[in-house]
């Protein structure tokens, strides 16, 4: 568990999700929906989000990345692990949607242009609500433009 400026949730990477049985069925299920293939994904991000915590207004898109031989992140899949008593949900400003965290519901969302896939869709900037009552467990698989595990 690490600090990110304006997250106040804990998070993890699961570097053995990729090879354990279950990581392994929702990693090729991922990869059946989205048409991408499952080398181009980072290690699956574990996010918990106890009462109060919450991420700030933010892009998966980096900039630093898009030089780097994965390329950018080009896509987000979003899983909910877990119900959520009130709030913790995930909202897109500019697209006026919000989600709520059910278990086993998921979101995927583009973080470059069809156009340009080396520029961010501003249209995806996003932010973790607050939870207001209950804790919120999520994963994060973030998919690359190009083979990620080298």
């Amino acid at each position: 568990t690490y600090y990110i400026k304006g997250r106040t949730s804990y998070n993890s990477w699961c570097g053995k999700c990729r090879f354990d049985p279950y990581g392994k069925q929702v990693l090729a299920r991922i990869e059946d929906l989205t048409g991408i293939r499952q080398s181009n994904y980072e290690e699956m991000q574990m996010l918990r989000y106890q009462k109060t915590q919450h991420y700030h207004l933010h892009h998966d898109f980096d900039h630093y990345e898009v030089p780097r031989q994965p390329g950018p992140r080009i896509a987000t899949f979003f899983l909910y692990l877990s119900d959520v008593e009130e709030g913790g949900e995930t909202h897109f400003p500019h697209l006026n949607l919000t989600f709520t965290p059910k278990k086993g519901r998921a979101v995927l969302w583009p973080n470059v242009l069809d156009f340009d896939p080396f520029s961010p869709d501003p249209r995806t900037e996003h932010q973790a609500m607050p939870v207001v009552k209950g804790i919120k467990f999520a994963a994060n698989i973030w998919a690359h433009q190009h083979d990620w595990l080298g």
